[in-house]
């Protein structure tokens, strides 16, 4: 049973996801991603006996978590079939997402619709200010929406590396210097709702994958560019957890020997070419000044060449390692986000000349959606989370 949430006015909590049985979980899921479904189209999808769906679906309908919509008739041999559907707007859930000095939080249904959402400054690095001030935020949100019933916090950092499955809730944020925080049942106690924490790129890599431009794609992969270089791995409908080292590992990845110079003392890596600390570090050596992400590529459309060649650049760079990706891994879809998305988004031809130094045959066949620069789509992945955690995988 999860921890109770004492919620006002008759909400459900999550405890009405208690009673579904694990059986009947990947019907839920089904439904949540691709929306209504009849019996006969569930039972195929899934590989049930019509008997079996039937079985699994009468206590879910009974508790009211699926509803019947309307009489359809099939197409094919004309028979009245019911739709089986979520009530999505029953259930809200909380995600935030925190950066080295905001956070940003959103309220979403059980599809991930955003129904509100605010950012505002970081007040504390501390995880007992941070679970403070998560709680008077998802208040502030709930007065636009219904009260969330649980929550999913995306950050950078990842679980303790140890082996103890005891362990395993301890959560380790280099960037805030916090080092094997129970930070999960820590955020529970304050919000009074459960709450789950994970890795923010991991968190984005499934909010796409269920109800983004990933969605219905079971082999992609996610880059971020920002103050750091991200990456996610998603085969057959599972991201692959990474230990921090690996992803570190990952950023440092050389595109070219006689590149920039990154702090690590690298030439020519990921860092070099694709942080936040990189392009602008470029930008007030070419315009001798300090610049914003924001002004690289208007300037670089109105001809000012240190802007012109910094997207160039950092396109170029984001090509090889679209490239290197798709390669090794055989993914034909690598999703990019981060706050540096602005610089390189309209440059698509030269990500194709930075993939065609990797890649030398169907360089077309792979594609690179990009996401907003904005925050909203991690603290959405955080919601995510939480959606997966408590209502697909019933911890």
């Amino acid at each position: 049973m999860h921890v109770a949430s004492e919620q006002s006015g008759g909400q459900p909590t999550i405890e009405a996801w208690d009673s579904v049985s694990q059986a009947a979980r990947p019907i839920i899921r089904e439904l949540l991603v691709t929306g209504p479904r009849s019996r006969t189209e569930l039972a195929r999808l899934l590989r049930l006996t019509t008997s079996s769906l039937t079985r699994l679906t009468k206590p879910l309908v009974q508790s009211g978590l699926v509803v019947e919509r309307e009489t359809l008739y099939d197409p094919i041999n004309g028979r009245p079939t019911l739709p089986l559907d979520i009530v999505a707007n029953d259930f809200h859930f909380f995600g935030a997402k925190l950066t080295d000095d905001r956070m940003y939080g959103v309220v979403t249904d059980l599809r991930a619709e955003v129904v509100a959402e605010h950012a505002e400054p970081l007040n504390v690095r501390t995880p007992e200010g941070v679970a403070a001030q998560a709680r008077a935020l998802m208040d502030r949100l709930a007065r636009e929406s219904k009260p969330p019933v649980a929550a999913g916090f995306a950050m950078g950092g990842n679980t303790s590396g140890s082996d103890d499955p005891a362990e395993s809730a301890l959560f380790d944020a280099p960037w805030l210097d916090w080092w094997r925080i129970p930070l999960g049942s820590m955020l529970s106690d304050a919000m009074n709702i459960p709450c789950v924490v994970r890795n923010d790129v991991f968190a984005l890599a499934y909010g796409q994958n269920w109800f983004g431009v990933a969605r219905g794609i079971s082999n992609f992969a996610v880059i971020t560019i920002g103050r750091g270089i991200g990456y996610a791995l998603c085969l057959n409908g599972r991201v692959l957890r990474m230990a921090e080292n690996d992803l570190v590992e990952f950023s440092h990845h050389i595109l070219d020997h006689g590149g920039p110079m990154c702090p690590a003392g690298h030439r020519g890596c990921a860092v070099a070419y694709l942080s936040t600390g990189a392009i602008l570090s470029a930008a007030a050596h070419g315009l001798q000044r300090p610049a914003s992400l924001g002004e690289i590529a208007p300037r670089a459309r109105e001809g000012n060449a240190a802007c012109q060649e910094i997207v160039r650049q950092t396109g170029r760079a984001l090509g090889m390692l679209v490239a290197t990706i798709a390669n090794l891994t055989g993914v034909k879809t690598v999703v990019v986000a981060g706050e540096a998305t602005d610089v390189v988004r309209g440059g698509h031809q030269h990500i194709k000349e930075g993939m065609s130094q990797r890649r030398h045959l169907r360089r077309d066949s792979i594609k690179t959606p990009m996401l907003s620069s904005s925050f909203t789509e991690w603290a959405r992945g955080g919601a995510v989370e939480a959606i997966r955690a408590f209502v697909v995988e019933g911890r």
